[in-house]
């Protein structure tokens, strides 16, 4: 079974490789090959060598002359066509290397949920790939060489075979090092998954050593030192697998010389002896001696053709299982049914619980909660509750591991990720920093009206971000990010309020998300903003959207139809503002220790 699935990989990977380079470029790909005949052209040197010292030693001048100029014409006709292979070769590499890099983009971002990013397993083999990102599109460059050096490894066997039989032995003294690339092989793809973790840790704590978003703490702490020593050890633990490996390879590649040096030594002893007596012809003996250091390449060659495409199936079998991996994952997510225009019922959370991966505890468990449509909810308990991953659910970033969440009785599952989540709107806490100009970076929150002015000054009104653009230079036309020519820099509280007015694009969505928005605002621009949420809210109730406001700050939900209070993943108690406070539970507890800090 090992050996059959070990060939239907092979099988893959070259269909892979051969149909993408013919895909992109057939020309090229045929021109490629041009290499492979120059090889095996060049094959035929010794040939002609040995023909010519024959002819010196029989004193015949016309064997002597077509010798040498089969030697020069194979010369210039190997060399031509070794170099239109490798100009088709460089072409054709980049061409391949970069239908590979738009592949994984395209895969990657076709996933229509985030729980795979907290896979260890998924995210191991992501860094693999991208530390070995070059060998993928290098991996057409793998299968020519080997292509090559088996053409090589053919045609010195033929010419050996035709000098004297006994030659033979010298190929076979190299079938240990033959053997040794399967062993090789293995090592290598053990050492790069020993290798994948502590890598990750590595690249994650240079850039936090490295970057300005870290800069302030690692400083003030006195972090430099501690964050040198961890990442001395994770880099340790990431180049350790891979030294052992070299050592083990050296000791290998000792062994096998020995061998074949030692086989390859007595069988030339036996041929001179031979030419001696006048049993074999100097010819024979020219030709031997010129193939011994060819032969001694053979099992090099072979080994490294058999490490090459093992590495070359690994290479391409991490990416085929992205594919697959990506294609499970769009399989489960097989809704094709279309959100309503408005809600007219809600949503209903039935027993909807959430483990993340390689977690065993849940997330959330046993969550059934009705959100009436039009209705402002608010999400609220202490770090680790699980707010985020009810909202993560809710607008489908996260499948549920049990239960369901329905849209107006229909299974969320059931409806087109995309087409779900065009009808959201949302503000995040964790947004990101477009670098683009300020009113790119607010007009992508509705792709169809990004360029609309109107609609952006709009969106920044109701996003209490108006202050942001009357203090940037060129208004909606500034570059934001200083690492762009006349890039400036906001502050934190700026860039999230352009999040929040990213957020408040889409005008009647059936969800809007507001999660953690005002965590970095100071407290005039986060009353101003509720004043506008408020607002929102009011024209949200007309069209049947749901606002969903996630916060640490007890005194912005009194307003909210419902209050629903998390804590360890479990609905611990839901209702308003005023019947929570009554009842002297877990959210009266809450809001008095953090209004107690207000007084």
């Amino acid at each position: 079974m090992g050996v059959l699935t070990g060939v239907r990989n092979l099988s893959r990977t070259l269909r892979l490789l051969v149909g993408t380079s013919v895909r992109v470029a057939p020309w090229q790909a045929l021109l490629c090959l041009g290499e492979t005949g120059g090889v095996i052209l060049g094959l035929l040197q010794p040939l002609y060598l040995a023909w010519f010292v024959a002819g010196a030693v029989g004193h015949d001048t016309r064997q002597m002359a077509l010798a040498a100029g089969a030697f020069v014409a194979q010369i210039g006709v190997g060399r031509a066509l070794v170099w239109l292979g490798m100009n088709a070769r460089f072409g054709q590499l980049e061409r391949v290397g970069y239908e590979f890099d738009a592949r994984i983009a395209a895969l990657t971002a076709s996933v229509p949920t985030i729980d795979h990013l907290d896979d260890p397993h998924f995210l191991d083999q992501l860094q693999i790939m991208r530390e070995e990102r070059g060998s993928l599109g290098l991996a057409l460059n793998t299968l020519l060489n080997n292509l090559n050096g088996l053409a090589g490894v053919v045609g010195v066997v033929a010419l050996a075979a035709t000098a004297d039989p006994r030659m033979l032995l010298a190929a076979v003294a190299g079938i240990p090092g033959v053997l040794a690339g399967p062993i090789l092989a293995r090592w290598q793809g053990r050492a790069e998954a020993a290798a994948a973790e502590p890598g990750r840790l590595a690249a994650h704590l240079l850039q936090v050593g490295t970057s300005p978003a870290g800069g302030g703490e690692v400083r003030v702490f006195g972090l430099a030192d501690p964050l040198r020593g961890r990442l001395a050890d994770a880099t340790h633990a990431w180049w350790k697998p891979k030294v052992g490996l070299a050592v083990r390879e050296s000791v290998v590649n000792v062994v096998v010389q020995v061998i074949f040096f030692g086989v390859a030594g007595a069988m030339l002893a036996w041929l001179v002896h031979d030419a001696v007596s006048g049993a074999v012809s100097v010819a024979s003996v020219t030709l031997a001696l010129l193939l011994v250091g060819r032969l001694q390449g053979v099992s090099g060659t072979l080994r490294d053709i058999i490490h090459n495409v093992a590495a070359m199936s690994r290479t391409a079998g991490r990416y085929l299982w992205l594919v697959d991996e990506t294609a499970r994952i769009r399989a489960a997510h097989h809704g094709v049914g279309t959100p309503p225009d408005r809600l007219s019922q809600g949503l209903v959370l039935e027993q909807v619980g959430y483990r993340y991966p390689g977690h065993d505890r849940p997330a959330l468990d046993g969550v059934s909660l009705v959100l009436p449509a039009g209705s402002v909810v608010a999400l609220v308990g202490e770090n680790g509750a699980g707010k985020s991953t009810l909202v993560n659910l809710i607008t489908g970033m996260l499948r549920p591991t049990s239960g369901a969440v329905r849209v107006d009785g229909r299974d969320l599952t059931g409806l087109d990720p995309g087409s779900w989540r065009s009808r959201l709107a949302g503000a995040f806490q964790d947004h990101q920093r477009w670098e683009l100009t300020l009113g790119q970076s607010v007009g992508i929150g509705d792709l169809p009206k990004r360029d609309d002015e109107e609609a952006i000054r709009r969106a920044l009104h109701e996003g209490a971000a108006e202050a942001v653009l009357t203090s940037v230079p060129r208004g909606l036309h500034t570059q934001l990010g200083v690492s762009w020519p006349d890039g400036v820099d906001l502050s934190g509280g700026q860039w999230q309020r352009l999040a929040i007015a990213r957020g408040m694009m889409r005008r009647q969505p059936l969800v809007r998300v507001l999660d953690e928005p005002t965590a970095a605002l100071d407290a005039a621009t986060e009353h101003q903003l509720f004043d506008q949420y408020a607002r929102a809210a009011s024209g949200g109730r007309q069209a049947g959207t749901i606002t969903i406001l996630v916060t640490h700050r007890f005194s912005t939900v009194a307003a909210a139809d419902q209050v629903v209070v998390l804590d360890h993943g479990r609905v611990v108690e839901h209702g308003t503002h005023a019947e929570l406070i009554s009842r002297g539970g877990h959210y009266s507890d809450l809001y008095e220790l953090q209004a107690r800090g207000y007084r």
